[in-house]
């Protein structure tokens, strides 16, 4: 029999985080982010590196030198989490043109994108985060919201530069909305929305003619 006869047939595989044949270590940033993601989503926001390296398949250093530490964890998956929700956003608010309409659509957006990430959700704002990555973070956060209000301003005869500082407001008062909101399940998200749209909107409103 000749050596060729002989040979294996050549296989596909399909490749994961982790060190293949070689010892070779493949380890994609997405990848991981995507396992730390799904590992928090499944077994809530106390999850450790240690975890998250076994779920992706590598070791803990082969983490720390594609991601980094917890905190660039963490800050990596705030970016995402915060895209999500902000592009659920404005997908709802394209087709609205009433403004209040738009809010609470917005309001009621944000809330579904953090219940279908709830722990992830938990797990990024519950974490300490240097005051340059806060700041950095909550004005992209604040992105959606100052669209809507800079639009209401201008179709209103009115500055848009307010839009910013009420935009930075109610990124507050929805990340403490919407944290005791996952905590104690108080009200549903429907009503959750409609409560804060009554509370924030009619203070926007009363400054022009917005409603």
């Amino acid at each position: 029999m000749s050596d060729q006869a002989t040979q294996p047939e050549p296989q596909t595989l399909r490749r994961r985080p982790g060190r293949p044949l070689g010892n070779q270590v493949v380890a994609d940033r997405a990848q991981l982010l995507a396992a730390a993601a799904r590992l928090i989503n499944a077994n809530g926001p106390d999850v450790t590196l240690d975890d998250i390296a076994a779920e992706a398949g590598v070791s803990k250093p082969t983490l720390y030198r594609t991601i980094g530490d917890k905190a660039a964890l963490v800050d990596a998956l705030s970016e995402l989490l915060i895209d999500a929700m902000n592009a659920a956003v404005r997908t709802a608010t394209a087709t609205t043109t009433a403004p209040r309409k738009a809010f609470e659509a917005a309001v009621r957006a944000h809330l579904t994108a953090v219940e279908a990430d709830r722990n992830l959700y938990l797990f990024v704002n519950l974490s300490d985060r240097s005051s340059a990555q806060l700041e950095r973070l909550i004005d992209r956060s604040a992105s959606p919201a100052r669209e809507v209000f800079s639009a209401a301003r201008r179709a209103a005869g009115l500055p848009e530069a307010a839009a910013r500082t009420w935009a930075y407001a109610v990124t507050g008062a929805f990340q403490t909305v919407t944290t005791m909101w996952l905590a104690n399940g108080c009200s549903d998200r429907d009503r959750v929305a409609h409560e804060l749209t009554e509370l924030l909107w009619d203070g926007i409103a009363a400054v022009g003619d917005l409603g």
